[in-house]
């Protein structure tokens, strides 16, 4: 099982254990649960501090020659992790990661009747492919929930 994990880059932190952290250390207990992710803020980043501890099996989509974060590897998993670089664009990161995953976790908050966010476009794709959905898909977060919307 290959998890790719994403959402937008303005969750707030209570948001991300609400929606993210159960299912994230529920799927790290399972020996056979990779994760995906991309080196961008908000789910991103935390994700990678929570799977440090957790899991070695981890890899870290980014553009260019280095990510623009990754987590300490001082006695941490994350020194065993593995890092897929070089890609030319953001779109083209997702897409790889999309490509390789087999079930994704995922929740959209910022897209409107206007404006459609990376993260609803990224959740579109996996499912037109049949990528798998971890957590509550109809869930999105609420907007007492203390977030930053842009």
């Amino acid at each position: 099982m290959k998890i790719y994990v994403f959402g937008n880059g303005n969750i707030c932190f209570s948001e991300f254990k609400d929606k993210y952290e159960s299912e994230i250390v529920k799927c790290a207990s399972n020996d056979s649960a990779s994760f995906l992710l991309c080196d961008f803020k908000g789910v991103d980043t935390l994700a990678m501090e929570l799977l440090k501890c957790l899991s070695a099996n981890v890899s870290i989509f980014h553009v260019g020659e280095r990510p623009r974060y990754f987590p300490d590897k001082y006695k941490t998993k994350a020194s065993q992790w593995t890092l897929v670089g070089g890609f030319g664009s953001d779109e083209e990161r997702d897409g790889e990661a999309i490509r390789q995953c087999t079930h994704f976790l995922a929740y959209d908050y910022n897209s409107d009747k206007k404006r459609t966010s990376g993260t609803q476009k990224n959740i579109a794709l996996c499912e037109a492919l049949g990528k798998i959905r971890l957590g509550s898909p109809g869930s999105t977060p609420s907007s007492s929930s203390g977030l930053v919307m842009q």
